[in-house]
């Protein structure tokens, strides 16, 4: 079980718990133009960036130009993945069947990028999962995965807080304890 973090670390958690599974993170952060409401891109940690070209092109905008965007990120990629994790290696998932918990994709782009760096460690099956999904996206998220479940996919979600009762970003310190509690431990192939 990976949660999209750091959001997703909650929703995963709860699904590791009940699943007695192993819970581990994968950080995305997303690349931002100042003065642009939407990303441009978005990176994991040893990954190229994956960009959205037509935001690029909207912008006059070239990968290039982002250049120190990509840096900054992947340092924070980085810094996030050590706080997390609290000096443990990463799971090892080649051949494993992994589901990849957001808490509610309302863009493609963090979650193909997930995706992308989840597929080069060699995957058994992998499954997308999140309470919410902006329907405008499934179908692109569906042909990257092995299976999409979501709960709710409203049109036009552009952001998650308006669809639970109660939410806050979790912060790093959350994030780190919900891995302390669940995270990798001696998993079973």
């Amino acid at each position: 079980m990976l949660g999209l973090a750091p959001g997703g670390l909650p929703v995963a958690a709860k699904v590791a718990e009940t699943l007695d599974a192993t819970l581990d993170a994968t950080v995305v952060r997303q690349l931002n133009v100042p003065g642009y409401d939407r990303p441009v891109g978005a990176i994991t940690d040893g990954d190229p960036p994956l960009f959205d070209r037509e935001s690029l092109k909207v912008l006059g905008v070239t990968p290039a130009e982002v250049g120190e965007s990509v840096k900054r990120e992947r340092t924070k990629v980085h810094r996030r993945e050590a706080i997390y994790r609290g000096g443990r290696a990463p799971l090892c998932l080649q051949g494993r069947t992994v589901v990849l918990a957001s808490d509610g994709l309302t863009d493609a782009l963090t979650a193909r990028t997930a995706v992308r760096a989840l597929r080069g460690e060699h995957l058994g099956r992998l499954v997308l999962a999140a309470p919410l999904c902006d329907a405008r996206f499934a179908d692109e998220l569906r042909r990257d995965v092995d299976a999409l479940a979501c709960l709710h996919q409203p049109l036009f979600a552009h952001a998650i807080g308006p669809f639970y009762g109660e939410f806050h970003e979790v912060t790093d310190r959350e994030a780190a304890v919900l891995l302390r509690g669940h995270g990798p431990r001696a998993a079973v192939g």
